[in-house]
């Protein structure tokens, strides 16, 4: 048993599979909709909001994080159960170590841009797809650079929550996947 890190860029689907995730009664945790992680100004440390326009300057100077002290609150909330934060941050490295596995969720770039396109969310504008789309072309390799475990995130979200609990089984660091309590 242990939590787990459920990354890939964005529009990879992770929000997506922590939903069928969570309605297979998997604990689960989402970096947004649970609000988990904050904008914060790298020279001051402080907390910041993301303004309507965000270009890449301001990007440039400030990170989407988790705290650290957060994702142990988590991982103490999921004890000996298996329990999973959906997410991706740019304080990665902080918190990787925390994580018993990490999954990284894995699309090809034209069904990553349909999806970012169609959803009218952070991604769907012009200036943050083209940046969404540059990162994602080196996120696979450097994700599994750091251990992560890549899962093929195209098809229906049900097969993509088998291929993630399937490849955490194969993985061996989580184990009683099959035994939500």
């Amino acid at each position: 048993m242990g939590l787990v890190y459920l990354t890939g860029s964005s529009g990879a689907g992770k929000t997506a599979v922590g939903g069928v995730l969570r309605g297979r009664g998997f604990l689960v945790y989402d970096v947004d909709g649970d609000g988990l992680a904050r904008w914060v100004a790298d020279a001051t440390g402080v907390e910041v909001s993301m303004p309507a326009y965000r270009g890449e300057a301001w990007f440039a100077e400030h990170t989407y994080r988790v705290p650290v002290e957060t994702v142990r609150r988590i991982a103490g909330e999921v004890g000996d159960r298996v329990g999973f934060v959906c997410g991706t941050v740019g304080n990665d490295g902080e918190i990787w170590e925390l994580f018993d596995a990490v999954v990284s969720l894995s699309v090809d770039a034209e069904t990553l841009r349909q999806r970012l396109v169609g959803r009218g969310a952070f991604g769907s504008e012009a200036a943050e797809l083209e940046r969404v789309l540059a990162w994602h072309s080196r996120v696979d390799e450097d994700n599994e650079g750091y251990g992560a475990v890549l899962v093929d995130a195209t098809g229906p979200v049900e097969q993509v929550a088998d291929r993630v609990l399937a490849a955490l089984e194969r993985d061996g660091r989580c184990s009683g996947l099959g035994e939500v309590v």
